[in-house]
């Protein structure tokens, strides 16, 4: 199969000394997931790219929002999807998103089908990665440093085992608290509320028997919600390994997240956050401005 490869023109323009102050110039791959998740993943190869390391960015020829951008290059590799089914698969996701008079059962079933859809179109396009033997192989002779990845979708991950190289993981956070598991954070569920309970740090005494009851569950949700992952992470790797292990071999992580915002808790030194990552850089506001001039004075 072959893989075509677009390079950006604005890597040539970037000076030879602008990388870190110790001279290190890296090269990174980055395997990113589709929709809002790759602002994020952009943000940070853009960056990293313009500060003068290598930067080389794997999407599918499909996708949602994935393409090519300043300071890196992109590999693309085929999937056996088009951009009509691609359409017909969000538009039917923002319909259910959208209030609706549907009973509730229709809204459910609907949900569980758009769900289904969703799920398959990850696997196929991780599927399409993985099994592309030219490219693994091409990407296996460019002697990269570090993967960037977002585990939501751990193709990065299985990309960086198969490979030999640590893992950068950017995330909000993973539905069954595998992250934080893996990354080996305290999370005791009498302190740390979890997903979809809508707790905060301050829980009353009967919030703290169900966010322990759904702390139980979380070990049997990630199995469901990686039992495919699984399967294709042995198919490919050759090798019983399962995502939960994939997750645990990252080097480091970054959560967008900022403590101002949300709840307090422990977090490992390899754990950093990146809250603001993916906020604009506004001028000032003249008021602030005004004033801050009015007080030099003073």
């Amino acid at each position: 199969i072959l893989v075509k490869a677009s390079k950006v023109k604005e890597t040539a323009t970037i000076p030879e000394k602008s990388g870190s102050s110790s001279g290190f110039l890296g090269n990174l791959l980055v395997v990113p997931m589709d929709g809002s998740h790759w602002v994020g993943i952009k943000a940070i190869a853009q960056e990293m790219g313009r500060r003068g390391h290598r930067v080389t960015v794997v999407i599918p020829e499909i996708s949602i929002r994935m393409g090519p951008g300043k300071y890196y290059d992109t590999i693309t590799y085929p999937v056996p999807y088009d951009r009509d089914y691609m359409d017909s698969v969000m538009t039917s996701h923002k319909d259910i998103l959208e209030k609706s008079s549907q009973p509730l059962m229709e809204k459910m079933k609907k949900l569980f089908s758009q769900i289904q859809k969703i799920t398959n179109l990850l696997h196929t396009t991780a599927e399409s990665l993985l099994f592309n033997a030219s490219l693994i192989s091409h990407l296996a002779q460019q002697n990269f440093d570090a993967v960037l990845t977002d585990p939501m979708v751990p193709t990065g991950l299985i990309v960086a085992h198969k490979l030999g190289l640590p893992t950068i993981n950017l995330l909000r956070g993973v539905p069954c608290s595998l992250d934080m598991k893996a990354s080996g954070c305290p999370s005791p569920p009498s302190f740390v509320p979890r997903f979809f309970t809508g707790y905060t740090d301050r829980m009353n005494f009967k919030e703290r028997v169900i966010n322990t009851l759904v702390a139980l569950l979380e070990p049997l949700f990630c199995r469901l919600m990686f039992w495919h992952f699984d399967q294709i992470a042995y198919d490919f790797l050759e090798e019983k390994v399962s995502v939960a292990e994939l997750f645990a071999e990252s080097a480091i992580w970054l959560l967008r997240i900022d403590f101002t915002l949300e709840f307090p808790r422990p977090l490992m030194p390899n754990v950093i956050l990146v809250g603001g990552i993916n906020c604009k850089v506004r001028n000032p506001l003249p008021e602030v401005r005004h004033f801050y001039q009015i007080s030099n004075f003073s």
